[in-house]
C-alpha cells in the first residue's frame, strides 16, 4: 500500500471514530494515558507534545498536573480529532492542537522537553521519519516516551499478523529490540523499555533521550 492510501485510511478511521472517542467504552485508553503521564517528571514551564493525541486526554491531563504552567501540545492526522480536541480545550489557554502529520511537526527545532505517543505508533508508514521529527524538536536531554504493544511473545506477534490482514491502517507492532535499533538510527538513547500494563506483558513504554550534544541550530519551521 502507497503512504498516501494508507494516511488517507487513517485519518478517514479517526474522523469516523471522533464523535464517540470520548465515550466510556473507550476508557480503557484513558486509563493507559493516564499510566503514561504519570511516569514522567514534569515541572512547570515545560513544553510537551502528544503524537497521535485524539481528543486531546493526555495533553490536557498533563496541563492539569502542574496547573497549566507550561506549554502543551497535540497533533493528530484526523480532522475531526483535532475539532474535538480544541472544543474539549477551549477554556485552557497553554494547551494547542494542530492536525498535520507526526513525519512533519509543526514547530521548531529543540521545542519539547518531552513527547509522547500512546498506542498510534503502529499506525506509522514511516516511523524512521517519525522519530527524526521526534528527534529534531525534542530539546537536549529531552525525552520520547511510547506507549504500545510490543512484539516480543508469540501471541502479539500472531495479534500483529492478523490486525495487519484485517486492518489497513496498521503498519506493524514492534518488538523491544526493533525500538531499541529505532531510536539508534534517530540518535536517540534508549533509557530503558518497562511493560506498563500487565496482561501478557505485552504493554510496554519505550523511552528514549535526545544526547546533551546533538543540539540543532537554526528554524526548520
Amino acid at each position: 500500500m502507497e503512504k498516501a492510501q494508507q494516511a488517507e485510511l487513517n485519518e478517514k478511521k479517526w474522523d469516523f471514530r471522533a464523535e464517540t472517542f470520548d465515550d466510556k467504552r473507550f476508557n480503557y485508553f484513558r486509563f493507559m494515558q493516564k499510566r503514561l503521564v504519570s511516569i514522567l517528571d514534569l515541572k512547570a514551564n515545560q513544553h510537551l507534545l502528544d503524537l497521535g493525541c485524539g481528543t486531546g486526554w493526555a495533553v490536557r491531563y498533563a496541563a492539569s498536573l502542574i496547573s497549566g504552567r507550561g506549554e502543551f501540545y497535540g497533533i493528530d492526522i484526523s480532522s475531526k480529532m483535532i475539532e474535538k480536541a480544541k472544543a474539549n480545550s477551549s477554556d485552557d489557554e497553554n494547551v494547542h492542537f494542530y492536525q498535520t502529520s507526526a513525519e512533519q511537526l509543526p514547530f521548531e527545532n529543540n521545542s519539547f522537553d518531552f513527547i509522547i505517543c500512546s498506542n498510534s505508533f503502529h499506525h506509522y508508514f514511516n516511523p524512521d521519519k517519525v522519530l527524526s521529527e521526534v528527534h529534531r524538536v525534542l530539546k537536549s536531554k529531552g525525552r520520547i516516551y511510547i506507549l504500545d504493544a510490543t512484539a516480543d511473545g508469540i501471541i502479539v506477534r500472531m495479534a500483529d499478523k492478523w490486525t495487519k490482514k484485517k486492518d489497513p491502517t496498521h503498519v506493524k507492532l514492534y518488538s523491544t529490540q526493533e525500538f531499541k535499533t529505532l531510536f539508534a538510527q534517530a540518535k536517540l538513547n534508549h533509557i530503558s523499555s518497562k511493560t506498563l500494563f500487565a496482561p501478557l506483558n505485552s504493554m510496554k513504554v519505550h523511552i528514549g533521550e535526545k544526547p546533551a550534544k546533538d543540539i540543532i541550530s537554526g528554524k526548520d519551521r
